[in-house]
């Protein structure tokens, strides 16, 4: 007797013995990167007839059986599978309960099916909903928009120095930026070099939402897919909208930011280039020595605890102007001014709170306190132990210059990034495709995929501003945050 047939959104927890007919619409590996980028599971996302969205994994030790089975937009019968209740962090769908391949497991492809299963389903919300879920690592909605820029950097002495940025403009109006890290940002590239021309309109899957520095910044993960202008319907009914959507593709204005290595500089030669180049945005490696610390200004600030942004004293309270509040609830953060030298030169690098708190694994809030209360506080100004134990040290320092930098003002470089000598890497040949770009920087423990794991196609049928003295605002994702992208790695595979 044949098995009777069963709706996704019908299946109960248990081994389910019916057959559901469905499609795969896309799957991706989940590597633990904390084990040199082991394989835990290809994780997929399954639609049926009553647009039903459930995810489906296959663990490490039976992927071989499947793996060459999948194939994104096909449809497929399924039976003998383990349901399982849904995690409630990182979730790809709504529905209640997942599907888990087991011993029994059979998943055979069909040419057509009777029913009207749909070939495409996104989880767009709007803006608004989406900054209620930043930072609660609840729910990786998928959004489209207008593509309004593309910066990317890449760090050949950098283990995993790779960034992708996306600038996309949202029907609602909204800029939103799309954060893409290592073999995702090099997928990115591959799909665009492939595609011959700049895409205007893009959709991003499985995005985890953060506010850093007070702006809502939505990093991919491993289930996070792209797809440009009409390779879905969902594309072509807004790439349909835009003006000029009919002109020849080859016409438009280009958006990128072409592929800028952060090559290795002397000090001398940094102090060299500001006074000699044009005025721009653009990244360098720097070793150097530290030789001490500038107190002139303190070494930490009061700052809001939610956009780190420094507040600024009123008559009876605090107030944070990023989050337009009254009474911020305070935070210590650092600022903290460097001197460096190296055999050529001298200068002074400006470091805040990520970065330092990553370089002496202390939160600055441990390293000292808030004395008083009210308008009235204060920072015990006497110089942390960690800090101190840093001058006489030689780093690498990844340094974002700006505007600011070539003015008549500048003081300081701001550092994005600081490396330990041990890091680096010997500098390799570089090659970047034509029209290829490349990103600031990658973190930590982004899942690992193949080159073009995070790039799908459907079947027929986000820059980040660089600190500023006053605040913490304008950098990259903190470590925390970049940890947390690696959780949003669907399944298992929560590593941010």
């Amino acid at each position: 007797m044949a098995n009777s047939r069963v709706l996704l959104g019908d299946l109960k927890a248990g081994r389910c013995s019916n057959v559901a007919e469905v499609r795969l619409l896309r799957f991706w590996e989940a590597r633990n990167v904390r084990k040199g980028g082991e394989l835990m599971s290809v994780d997929m996302l399954f639609v049926d007839e009553n647009s039903t969205l459930t995810q489906g994994s296959v663990g490490a030790n039976r992927q071989l059986r499947f793996r060459d089975r999948l194939s994104e937009g096909s449809l497929y019968t399924l039976t003998g599978f383990d349901v399982t209740r849904s995690n409630t962090n990182f979730r790809l769908s709504d529905a209640p309960f997942s599907i888990r391949f087991n011993e029994g497991t059979k998943l055979d492809k069909i040419p057509t099916s009777v029913r009207p299963i749909p070939t495409e389903l996104f989880r767009f919300m709007p803006y608004s909903q989406i900054l209620e879920l930043a930072n609660t690592g609840k729910q990786l909605p998928d959004i489209i928009g207008e593509l309004s820029a593309i910066r990317s950097t890449i760090t050949d002495r950098l283990p995993g120095a790779r960034r992708v940025m996306l600038t996309l403009l949202l029907e609602s109006g909204e800029n939103v930026c799309v954060s893409m890290f290592d073999s995702m940002a090099l997928a990115f590239h591959t799909k665009l070099d492939s595609y011959g021309r700049e895409p205007r309109v893009i959709i991003v899957t499985s995005v985890n939402p953060k506010i850093v520095g007070g702006r809502l910044f939505l990093n991919g993960t491993s289930g996070t897919h792209l797809y440009f202008d009409s390779e879905t319907s969902a594309g072509k009914e807004l790439f349909d909208t835009l003006p000029g959507h009919g002109a020849d593709p080859g016409s438009s204005t280009s958006k990128v930011v072409h592929a800028q290595k952060v090559e290795p500089m002397t000090i001398s030669e940094l102090n060299k280039f500001i006074t000699t180049a044009d005025s721009q945005i653009i990244e360098f490696l720097c070793t150097a020595e530290v030789t001490g610390i500038q107190l002139d200004d303190g070494w930490c600030y009061i700052g809001c605890s939610g956009c780190s942004k420094k507040l600024i004293r009123e008559i009876s309270s605090f107030t944070c102007v990023s989050c337009n509040e009254t009474n911020a609830v305070a935070a210590l953060r650092y600022r903290v001014k460097l001197s460096v030298s190296d055999h050529t030169d001298s200068a002074s690098f400006l470091s805040f709170d990520m970065e330092m708190a990553k370089l002496t694994n202390i939160q600055a809030s441990e390293a000292a306190q808030i004395v008083g209360i009210g308008v009235d506080a204060q920072v015990d100004t006497e110089l942390p132990r960690s800090l101190a134990d840093i001058v006489g040290k030689t780093y690498t320092f990844q340094l974002k210059l700006n505007d600011f930098n070539f003015s008549s003002k500048h003081q300081t470089f701001t550092i994005s990034r600081i490396f330990p000598e041990r890091l680096l890497a010997p500098m390799p040949a570089f090659v970047v495709a034509e029209g290829a770009d490349v990103p600031d920087d990658a973190p930590p423990e982004i899942v690992a995929q193949p080159p073009n794991a995070n790039v799908g196609t459907t079947s027929t049928g986000a820059d980040s501003p660089a600190s500023t003295d006053a605040s913490a605002a304008k950098r990259p994702p903190t470590a925390k945050d970049q940890d947390d992208v690696d959780k949003t790695a669907p399944k298992k595979a929560h590593v941010e």
